[in-house]
C-alpha cells in the first residue's frame, strides 16, 4: 500500500509503499516497511498527511 507521509525532520512530503499495514495491541498503526525520508533518509520519523490520513482510514474501514 502506497501511502502520503510527511517527514517530522524536513518537512518533505512524499509517497511510500509502506507494505501491508496493521494495528498494534495498544492501536497504533504498524507499517511492514519502515519509511526512509528520501530527501534526508530519516528512519522512523514519519507523519501522515491529510492524504495519509484518508489514505489510512479507508484501510481501517476495509475501503482499500
Amino acid at each position: 500500500m502506497i501511502v502520503n507521509l510527511k517527514c517530522g525532520i524536513c518537512g518533505y512530503i512524499y509517497d511510500y509503499e509502506i507494505g501491508e499495514p496493521s494495528m498494534d495491541k495498544s492501536y497504533k498503526l504498524v507499517f511492514e516497511n519502515k519509511p526512509i525520508c528520501p530527501k534526508c533518509q530519516a528512519k522512523g520519523k514519519e507523519l501522515l498527511t491529510e492524504l495519509g490520513q484518508s489514505q489510512m482510514t479507508a484501510w481501517h474501514l476495509g475501503d482499500l
